[in-house]
């Protein structure tokens, strides 16, 4: 089953998610296996939480709704972002 409860979310597949959000998924995720998409609605806002590998190397992602970069675990000096998500 698809929809299992992860966290405080709902895990989905990419075809679940709006296509402004799929879009910037994977655009962010070029040349990665995506292992698992979460939504998440703190505040009732949705908020993706993307986890996938590149090169043995685990990241994880956060997008709004409208498809804005949050968080990029695996990067370092991505900041000024101030937008609240999962």
């Amino acid at each position: 089953m698809l929809n299992k409860c992860v966290g405080e979310g709902k895990k989905v597949d990419i075809a679940h998610v709006p296509s402004v959000v799929k879009a910037a998924i994977e655009k962010e995720t070029t040349g990665s296996t995506i292992e698992r998409i979460v939504k998440k609605e703190p505040d009732g806002k949705a908020c993706y939480e993307v986890e996938c590998v590149k090169d043995g190397m685990k990241k994880t992602l956060k997008f709004t709704e409208d498809g804005s970069v949050v968080t990029d675990k695996g990067k370092k000096g991505q900041s000024g972002s101030r937008t609240s998500c999962c």
